[in-house]
């Protein structure tokens, strides 16, 4: 009896052994299951959370290029949640946006960190173009009345506009371009005063009566190549580097009018619809970038402090510097009297150009100012979007 009593406890301890083994058995596999399940849960939301970054960053772009280039109204600026349809609430039953179960959104009122204005989701910063945003990826059930969030991602992105510094203009043949005929011209009578084509011409014109007028203007003791230099075109000893020459999409006043309406409101172009008198920099603050004037320009004393940078597009036909002393323009000038001819269309009319007062004034042709890409006549890059952040931070 009592060895059938030993081996029944025995029995008992090992049978209880085994049952402990078989539950910590258990427990394992559920825990090596509900970890696979979280990680699978990780992976779906970051998907989701990543899918409405990447549509955020889509609209954004959109927006750079093709909607008016960075937003500056509050309107502009919610666009994301009509245009892109990224929703903005988490309340309700929730409608996959995202493979089978997932749901992106963009919580409004998420405090970014850094960012000026608390609560604020989108982060717009206007002084640098940056716009930061975090994208909350759920992983999602409904069931018709109500909907169970069964996990949750954020990403971080920060996407900075970049945009073009000036517009690239087609190719001119020199410093100084006259478009149409060339009614008068008068050069200034001061050793000082200087048009430098560098490797171009100092003044091209678009036919021989133009041509002559302009040479006739010139003063001769300064009819020569140190005051009007060219390149390879104007051997030093032919005298001033002024020619009759082919000006390309310059001696085409529909083709320059097009022109003007496809970039006269692209970011580092100033449009002057009419004329400029006195100081260039009271109607050019920066002194720099493309300058279309539809009128004329009459300058008078120095103008932009000394030193204008970029391209002047002078279309109402009249240029006169009645005072323009210690002015130097680097870049190129254009000068045609551009109009209406009454069929749809435009022309060219006679243009005046008055350097009689130029001082000590300088053109000298730099084509950095310009681009000049003859493959892309119209613009030299769109504007597009660069990002600078992209993480998960959930």
């Amino acid at each position: 009896m009592k060895q059938r009593g030993f081996t029944l406890i025995i029995t008992v301890v090992i049978l209880f052994a085994v049952t402990m083994i078989g539950l910590y058995a258990m427990r394992g596999t559920i825990i090596q299951d509900k970890m696979t399940a979280n990680i699978n849960n990780k992976v779906i939301t970051s998907n989701v959370a990543e899918d409405g970054a990447t549509q955020f960053v889509k609209w954004a772009n959109d927006q750079f290029k093709n909607n008016g280039g960075w937003p500056n109204s509050p309107t502009d600026k919610s666009r994301w949640h009509t245009v892109a349809n990224i929703p903005n609430s988490n309340t309700g039953v929730l409608t996959v946006n995202s493979g089978n179960n997932g749901y992106y959104w963009i919580n409004p009122s998420r405090n970014i960190p850094g960012c000026a204005t608390p609560a604020t989701n989108p982060c717009w910063d206007d002084t640098n173009k940056i716009v930061t945003v975090e994208v909350t990826g759920y992983l999602i059930k409904s069931n018709g009345s109500s909907t169970k969030v069964l996990g949750e991602s954020i990403y971080h992105i920060k996407v900075k506009g970049v945009f073009p510094d000036v517009v690239k203009l087609p190719d001119f043949p020199a410093a100084l371009t006259l478009g149409g005929d060339v009614d008068s011209f008068e050069g200034k009578n001061s050793n000082q005063f200087k048009i430098n084509g560098v490797n171009k011409l100092a003044i091209a014109t678009m036919n021989s009566s133009s041509n002559t007028t302009v040479v006739d203007g010139i003063p001769r003791n300064r009819r020569n190549a140190e005051h009007y230099y060219g390149g390879a075109d104007c051997p030093s000893a032919s005298g001033a580097c002024v020619k009759n020459t082919d000006l390309g999409i310059w001696g085409d006043p529909n083709a320059i009018m097009a022109l003007v309406n496809t970039i006269k409101n692209v970011s580092g172009v100033t449009y002057i619809n009419g004329n400029v008198t006195g100081k260039l920099e009271y109607y050019v603050p920066s002194c720099a970038g493309i300058v279309i004037i539809q009128g004329d320009y009459s300058g008078s004393g120095n103008q932009c402090g000394g030193k204008f940078n970029g391209v002047l597009l002078i279309l109402g036909g009249q240029y006169s510097m009645s005072g323009g002393g210690q002015t130097d323009i680097r870049g190129a000038v254009y000068v045609a009297d551009i109009r209406a001819n009454g069929t749809g269309g435009y022309q060219f009319n006679d243009s005046a150009v008055d350097f009689s007062g130029g001082g000590n004034m300088t053109i000298t042709y730099d084509p950095s100012f310009l681009g000049g890409d003859p493959n892309n006549p119209l613009m030299g890059g769109t504007q597009k979007t660069t990002i600078l952040e992209w993480n998960d931070v959930l």
